[in-house]
């Protein structure tokens, strides 16, 4: 037996020395002594802190309850007889039915967690593990009884619900950032109709059903945060931005990143930067990150050895040429359905991860006519666990194909009261195809947009002209007088017609002093703006000053300005492009 050991209590090295002598002494006919085996086995579970009871037989009826089990549910000296009428609760917390299949199995049955009402002296509420052993009599014969041995675990359950809280909490927290940093309402822009879906990942239990991942929203507390995200943004002159990233990490410092992140190509994106030359700008502000999140010294020196590794795709629409320009580093490809069904894959751009390495970001150029659906996604939509990526990949190219145009009860009623169209449709129809586990473990993003074919009086609505300005000065007054033909065709209003013939007089003005050849008008009408663009062959950008009383230039796109919602300036591979918008009256938007 072993000896001074500090988990001991005082006398126990003795009564186990006494015990094995007892074992080990021969009796009568050459057998242990049960008597004095049992006397000491008796004396050690009536000392025991823990509950114990040795009952007998199919009612359970009590051969022996030491000083702990009588405490703690008040029994006297003297109790005797079945234990479903000394101990009411074993019956109603489904006991005896684990101790008849202890009986019937000859195995040793736990019950981890009872929770019951009155228990010790206090008569107080407790969380107790319950063990159920079979008794055999003789050694080796059937199961005449059972040992129960109950241990108080009330204070660790009361740890571990304390620190299920903490980690409930700080996963609130964390989603409670990712939300907030991600568009709580997605941009949508005239010429093209979007919807979005974040869902983060699963946390420690399994939902019941599948359906319960469309409730994600109202639940934040109960799932794993990273650092996936997107993004839309209007650029101006009727182009638009799409993003979608994924930042390497979990929880609150990925969410963090991702900010960053989104928060750095919105201030790229609005000096209208291309989508390669944009990646770049991306690529050092992320190694920047890295340097502050694993400096030298910090709590986190050295434990990554990348720091704020993400991947991101970033893409730019021009509803002009119906053309999507994107660049990709590291990202999943997006997926493009034209109009007559093909699914294509946007490979043609594609670079390492940001925060590997400056890089030279290639990038690609597609038709994205009217009738298209783009899908952008992170790698938690495809990816599985035991499954083939390619296979996974090839699958969601077959959904997008087919995805539904019309209107589906079941997809309405799991998004909830809200407006269902056919773009919202996909992507429903892309989440629910992709068979997404209940208990999946990496978030998802998902961006669907679509390029609506208008027809009938809608149509009218959306129009577009344009001519090329050739001459000297006198090139201003072709192009008030085409502005001025146009906007009355389209019946824009008196107004707006004067106004904007107004706009486009001081635009081409500035092209043709301060900017070279070849100088082009484009207007356009949405059913909401009205967009004035003149492009040249100068690549000098303008900027808005205030002019002196004795300056004879400068105060062109002051003007331009004042008079119109929106204006902004941007480089083309030639030249640059100065644009202007007016928002519609409601009158004419009918």
């Amino acid at each position: 037996m072993l000896k001074n050991t500090a988990l001991r209590e005082p006398g126990f090295d003795e009564f186990g020395d006494d015990l094995t002598e007892a074992l080990l002494e021969p009796g009568d006919g050459g057998y242990p002594a049960g008597e004095r085996v049992g006397t000491l086995l008796a004396a050690a579970f009536g000392t025991a802190p823990g509950a114990v009871a040795l009952v007998r037989d199919h009612d359970h009826r009590v051969d022996f309850l030491n000083r702990a089990f009588r405490d703690a549910f008040g029994l006297s000296d003297r109790a005797c007889g079945p234990l479903a009428g000394l101990v009411p609760q074993f019956e109603q917390l489904g006991l005896l039915d684990a101790l008849d299949h202890v009986y019937a199995t000859g195995t040793v049955y736990v019950a981890p967690e009872v929770r019951v009402n009155g228990y010790g002296a206090a008569r107080r509420p407790a969380v107790l593990r319950v063990t159920c052993s079979p008794v055999h009599h003789p050694e080796g014969g059937p199961v005449t009884g059972a040992l129960v041995n109950i241990i108080d675990c009330t204070d660790q359950a009361a740890a571990v619900d304390r620190l299920r809280a903490g980690e409930r909490r700080h996963r609130y927290a964390a989603v409670a950032l990712q939300r907030s940093l991600l568009p709580q309402r997605l941009s949508q822009p005239d010429d093209l109709r979007i919807a979005g879906v974040y869902l983060p990942g699963a946390a420690d239990h399994q939902l019941e059903h599948l359906s319960d991942v469309w409730r994600r929203d109202n639940e934040p507390g109960e799932y794993q945060v990273g650092g996936d995200w997107y993004d839309v943004i209007p650029l101006g002159a009727g182009r638009t931005a799409f993003v979608m990233g994924d930042v390497m990490g979990r929880g609150v410092h990925a969410a963090a990143v991702m900010g960053q992140l989104r928060a750095a190509v919105r201030a790229y994106a609005a000096a209208n930067l291309p989508p390669g030359e944009l990646l770049l700008h991306l690529d050092r502000h992320a190694a920047e990150l890295e340097g502050v999140a694993y400096a030298v010294g910090s709590a986190t020196a050295g434990a990554c050895d990348f720091g704020a590794l993400a991947t991101a795709v970033y893409a730019v629409y021009d509803p002009d040429d119906h053309v999507l320009t994107y660049a990709n580093a590291g990202h999943p490809a997006p997926l493009l359905r034209l109009p007559d069904g093909t699914v294509v894959e946007l490979d043609a751009a594609g670079g390492p991860p940001l925060g590997t390495d400056e890089w030279t970001w290639q990038e690609a150029c597609i038709a994205m006519p009217p009738g298209s659906y783009l899908s952008l996604f992170t790698d938690g939509l495809i990816e599985r666990r035991g499954t083939d990526l390619d296979e996974q990949l090839a699958r969601l190219r077959t959904i997008l194909a087919g995805a539904p145009q019309l209107p589906a009860p079941r997809s309405a009623e799991r998004q909830g009261p809200r407006r269902i169209g056919p773009v919202d449709l996909v992507r429903d129809e892309l989440l629910a195809g992709m068979d997404l586990p209940a208990d999946h473990d990496d978030d998802v993003a998902l961006l669907v947009v679509h390029v609506p074919r208008w027809q009938g009086e809608r149509a009218e609505l959306f129009r577009s002209a344009g001519i090329d300005l050739v001459g000297g000065t006198e090139i201003a007054a072709h192009a008030r007088a085409f502005a001025s033909g146009v906007l009355r065709s389209w019946h824009v209003g008196e107004d707006l017609c004067d106004t904007g013939v107004l706009a486009v007089s001081e635009l081409v003005a500035n092209a043709t002093i301060h900017g070279r050849p070849p100088v082009r008008l484009r207007l356009r009408r949405t059913d909401r703006r009205l967009i004035v663009d003149v492009s040249d062959g100068d690549d000098h950008l303008p900027r808005r000053r205030l002019a002196n009383d004795t300056d004879e230039d400068g105060r062109g796109i002051g003007i331009v300005a004042a008079l119109a919602s929106s204006w902004g300036a941007r480089q083309l591979d030639a030249g640059k492009s100065v644009w202007c918008e007016f928002a519609l009256p409601s009158a004419a938007v009918g």
